[in-house]
């Protein structure tokens, strides 16, 4: 799920490895390419408990990744296929899973005991489809969607965003991001609403959360080369919560930063 949790900012943690096979593979029609490429490490996350939540945590996850020709798959986007042309036009279709949120807290969940009553809201195998535009060395706008697959689950959510190169070279590449970020009445109201049944459950008051925009984020990442297996990566996140998630009752807090660093080596 590109949202802006977790998982956004564990992009940046496998994004050395992405950069490397795309330059390497992704640009050609070759399915498997000449070489395989794997990467693991690990990293620390600092973000809310849920969408909205007052309260923070700090959390290990581990940083998977392999790329071969146009097929893929890290710990972030799952399993897919990719496709750059020499113009800089790319294209990703991919599957992963969309992890949900607990009403108790998690360890590896999103969630917290703020929510007791809400119910969970249940995980999803996910459809994800990117494709973006290099236009300079310095600007590439990029857009995605991605689809829950599960019956009863379907819930659909969007980002449209631009990634500005403020600095590459051999060992250093400086990045900033802009993105909104789009969810239908389903998504809105399965992360923002409060049903009738929440209501009674939880105390919150109820909400309808209708389809539309409901954030802006701005984040910088830093992937820095410590020698030719071993790479770094830091990334900060700021979000802003607008539109139908601007008034849920369950978000409490409408602006937050979230950070995360990475260590990870590449075979």
């Amino acid at each position: 799920m590109k949202t802006i949790a977790l998982l956004p900012l564990l992009a940046c943690a496998v994004s050395p490895l992405a950069a490397n096979a795309a330059d390497a593979d992704a640009s050609g029609f070759r399915l498997f390419g000449h070489q395989t490429e794997l990467g693991i490490g690990a990293a620390a996350v600092a973000a809310p408990r849920y969408f909205g939540s007052r309260d923070d945590r700090v959390q290990f996850a581990p940083v998977l990744a392999a790329q071969s020709g146009l097929l893929f798959f890290d710990s972030v986007r799952g399993l897919g296929a990719q496709f750059q042309s020499d113009g800089g036009f790319y294209v990703s279709q991919s599957f992963g899973y969309d992890l949900g949120r607990l009403d108790r807290n998690s360890r590896w969940r999103p969630g917290s005991r703020t929510l007791a009553g809400m119910g969970d809201v249940p995980g999803s195998i996910t459809s994800r489809s990117m494709i973006a535009q290099q236009f300079t060395a310095y600007l590439m706008l990029d857009a995605e969607a991605e689809f829950a697959l599960k019956d009863g689950v379907r819930r659909n959510n969007y980002r449209a965003g631009a990634k500005f190169t403020l600095l590459q070279n051999d060992r250093d590449t400086l990045t900033m991001n802009l993105d909104a970020h789009w969810g239908d009445r389903r998504y809105n109201q399965a992360y923002f609403g409060v049903t009738d049944a929440q209501r009674a459950g939880s105390g919150f008051a109820a909400y309808n959360a209708g389809s539309g925009l409901y954030a802006y984020s701005v984040g910088a990442n830093w992937d820095h080369a410590l020698c030719k297996h071993w790479s770094t990566s830091l990334t900060v996140a700021g979000t802003r919560y607008v539109g139908t998630a601007d008034g849920s009752p369950i978000v409490q807090r409408r602006a937050f930063a979230s950070a995360i660093g990475a260590v990870t080596y590449t075979f």
